[in-house]
Parts: C-alpha cells; sequence; structure tokens
C-alpha cells in the first residue's frame, strides 16, 4: 500500500500573510462600519435637526423672550385658516348684492387682496411674527403692572367664544345718558382716529338664537323652545373644532389657546390706560381746501386774500370730494388723527386763521382754523384716545425692544402684489363652531 503524502507544513512567510489578510479584512470590516455608522448619524441629526431642533430654533429674540419656529408656523397657519374664512365670507356677500355695482366693486377688490396675501406665504410670516413680537410686549408690560390673566379667565373666553355661558347670557348694560356738556360741544362732527388693531382670537362661533314670540291671537301656534346650550354640547363642539384645527392645519390647542391669551392681555393693558387718559383733550375744528400743486395752491390763497367766499372757492376748487361741498370741514380733530405736517400746521395756527399752503401726500393744503380749545371728550372720542395711547406706547416699546431675529427669515419689506386673477380657494377646517 502506497504511502500518502504528508501535507506540506505552512512556513513562516505562509503564516505572516495570512496574518496581514486577516487584519486587511479587520480593518476593511472596520472601515465599512465607521462609514454606515456616520451616514447613520448624519442621517439621524439632519431628522432630528428638521422635526426636533429647528421647529424650537427661535424665529425671534424679544427682550430675552423666544418665539419659536413652531410657533410662528402654527399661528402663521391659524392665520391663513382665518383668511380663507373671511374669503367665504366675502364672497357669499358677492353672490347676496348683485344689484349693487359699487359694493359688488369693493368686495371683489377685498378679495383680491385677500387672495394676494395668501399667495404670499412669506408676507403671511413676516406679519404673524410682527403680531407674535406685539403680544410678547403687550403681555410682559401687562404682567410689570401686576396684570395676571387666569386659567379660569381663559376657560370663560373660550367658553363666550362658542356661545356658552355657563352663568347665564350677559344682560345689555343701560343705555348712556347724554352728558350736558357734550351736547353744548356738538357743534361739529367729531373726527375719529384710527384705532388700533386687536390681536388675533380664535374664530368665534354662532351666538344664541333668541326664541321668537309667538303672534298675538287666539289661533296662535306658540313655538318651539330652543334646547338649552348645556356644558356637555360645548365641550363636544370644542373637542371637535380642535380635531379639525389638528388634522387640517396640524395646529395643536396649546397655540389656540395662546392666540385667546393674547387677546385677553392687550384687552387688560388696554383698560389699565383708561386711568391714564384725560377726559378733555386739545382739539382743532378746522376746514381745507385740498389742490394739486402749489403754484395752485398760492393763486387759491391769494384769491382769499382778496376776499373771494372761501366756501365758493372750496366747492369749485378742492379736490377732496368727501368734503369740498360743505367747505371743506373736517371737524374737531384731536393730535394724531391727521398726517404730521398737516397736524402740526393745524394746532400751531391761531383762530380765524388761513395756514399754508401744506404740502402732503395728498397734495398741498389751505387750512383754516375755525376754533381751537380744550374739550370734553364723548365716549367714542374717548375710546379712541384710549386706543391712541396703547398704540403710542406700543409703537415706543417696539422701537425699544432688543429683538434677535433668526437670519434665515427674511422678512418682506412691501405688501403682497394684488393680481387681477382671484386664486383659488384654499380648503380650511370644515366644522367651525
Amino acid at each position: 500500500m502506497a504511502k500518502q503524502k504528508a501535507a506540506p507544513r505552512p512556513t513562516r512567510k505562509h503564516l505572516a500573510r495570512a496574518q496581514r489578510e486577516r487584519l486587511a479584512s479587520r480593518i476593511l470590516i472596520i472601515g465599512v462600519g465607521l462609514v454606515l455608522v456616520a451616514v447613520v448619524l448624519v442621517v439621524g441629526y439632519g431628522i432630528i435637526e428638521q422635526e426636533v431642533l429647528l421647529p424650537r430654533r427661535p424665529a425671534v429674540t424679544v427682550n430675552g423672550d423666544e418665539i419659536s419656529r413652531d410657533e410662528l408656523g402654527a399661528r402663521t397657519a391659524l392665520a391663513q385658516a382665518d383668511l380663507v374664512q373671511q374669503r367665504r365670507s366675502t364672497e357669499q356677500l358677492l353672490a347676496f348684492f348683485v344689484d349693487s355695482p359699487e359694493l359688488q366693486q369693493s368686495l371683489q377688490q377685498q378679495i383680491a387682496q385677500i387672495d394676494a396675501q395668501l399667495n404670499d406665504p412669506n408676507y403671511m410670516a413676516a406679519q404673524t411674527l410682527q403680531a407674535l413680537i406685539r403680544g410678547r410686549l403687550i403681555r410682559r408690560e401687562a404682567e410689570r403692572r401686576g396684570i395676571i390673566v387666569t386659567d379660569a379667565e381663559i376657560q370663560q373666553a373660550i367658553e363666550e367664544s362658542f356661545g356658552f355661558y355657563a352663568n347665564g347670557t350677559p344682560t345689555p348694560g343701560p343705555t348712556a345718558t347724554l352728558d350736558a356738556t357734550l351736547v353744548a360741544q356738538s357743534t361739529a362732527t367729531s373726527t375719529v382716529a384710527a384705532t388700533l388693531t386687536p390681536a388675533a382670537t380664535a374664530t368665534r362661533g354662532a351666538s344664541p338664537t333668541p326664541v321668537k314670540t309667538a303672534p298675538a291671537g287666539p289661533s296662535a301656534t306658540p313655538l318651539p323652545t330652543a334646547t338649552a346650550y348645556s356644558r356637555e354640547a360645548f365641550e363636544t363642539e370644542w373637542q371637535q373644532y380642535l380635531d379639525d384645527v389638528q388634522s387640517s392645519l396640524g395646529v395643536a390647542e396649546s397655540y389656540l389657546r395662546d392666540r385667546i391669551v393674547e387677546g385677553l392681555y392687550q384687552e387688560r393693558l388696554r383698560q389699565s390706560f383708561l386711568e391714564s387718559v384725560p377726559r378733555e383733550e386739545e382739539q382743532v375744528w378746522a376746514k381745507h381746501i385740498l389742490l394739486a400743486d402749489e403754484a395752485t395752491a398760492q393763486a387759491v390763497l391769494s384769491r382769499l386774500r382778496q376776499g373771494e367766499a372761501w366756501e365758493t372757492l372750496a366747492a369749485g376748487l378742492s379736490l377732496d370730494t368727501s368734503n369740498k361741498d360743505l367747505g371743506g370741514d373736517l371737524g374737531w380733530f384731536s393730535r394724531g388723527a391727521m398726517v404730521d405736517a398737516f397736524e402740526v400746521a393745524a394746532f400751531a395756527g391761531d383762530v380765524g386763521q388761513i395756514v399754508g399752503p401744506v404740502q402732503t401726500d395728498f397734495g398741498w393744503h389751505l387750512i383754516l382754523i375755525v376754533d381751537h380749545a380744550l374739550r370734553r371728550l364723548d365716549g367714542t372720542a374717548y375710546e379712541a384716545a384710549v386706543d391712541r395711547a396703547l398704540s403710542t406706547w406700543l409703537a415706543s416699546a417696539l422701537e425699544q425692544a432688543e429683538m434677535d431675529f433668526d437670519p434665515a427669515l427674511v422678512a418682506p419689506t412691501a405688501a403682497p402684489t394684488v393680481s387681477s386673477t382671484p386664486a383659488p380657494s384654499t380648503p380650511a377646517i370644515t366644522a367651525t363652531p
């Protein structure tokens, strides 16, 4: 029987080569593993950055108070939904007033303006961010003054926005009586300045429908009594509304509550200004003639000095069609009601003096000072004065605030362009209470 050959014994050279190959394989495996780990880490960080860190990154810091990107996105979505609802309401009015061309034109312009805002997300976000900044400043000032909005007040505001009054429907207040001082001052119509636009609040539901009274007579059939709006019914509607907002807009309940809280703080802060706004105010009663250029204004001024009647020249030459037939009468007005140049000239003039020509963005004005006095404000004028005081404070607070914006967010410098072509309706939440 033939002998089998013995297997060759590995030499040192073979052993060293095998060891090098095993080491190379190990290094390759480790390298591939490290690359895979790095890829997973990069992808994971990207997801975390996009889904967790980025939404929490402040869009702006106002006096150390952060407004996150997530909050900005949620509030912008709510503002867009409000605009969509406003567009639908305007379209309904447009379909109803088909026999009024002037009103139709006005409503179409409103729809075009709404569409321009909806088609410019950057503008919408910028406007929302400005509202959030104002809201933060108002809340901090209110808290500084010791004003605190409680959870119970927030809940009451939510309930009442749905038409649910836990303590019964509020009774209308008594009719105000006439003030003899105000009656004596009513020689001219007061011009009311623009009021501060209130911060946005949650969409309000329908108010309780009053029960109709059956007509008199023996044959009248009593109408059924309306079912009381119970707390259980309110809570069902509120939860349905929250579900609709979450599913349609991706907005959590906390952001809806925040918007209501902002409105409450603004109203409470405004009430605190009532104590500091005087009931009497310096006012001017003036008339004006608006003209296109300085040369024309100087020519008209010369004719007035030669004795021609103010009312005649105002009716025939003034470009302000709203009051030219009234002699250009502007009535009584307070500081802040007119553009700066006009206001300065009017309040500096003497009674009976013709001031001007004064240039504004509207043209060239000749101003006749009819009277200048300290007058007691009526209810409407006083409310306007309170609003102006709040607006003045807010403008100062915005100017003094230390704000650090996210450089990735670029606010537009102008309003969106109004297009003549209406944009398609954007779907909004369908179960608005």
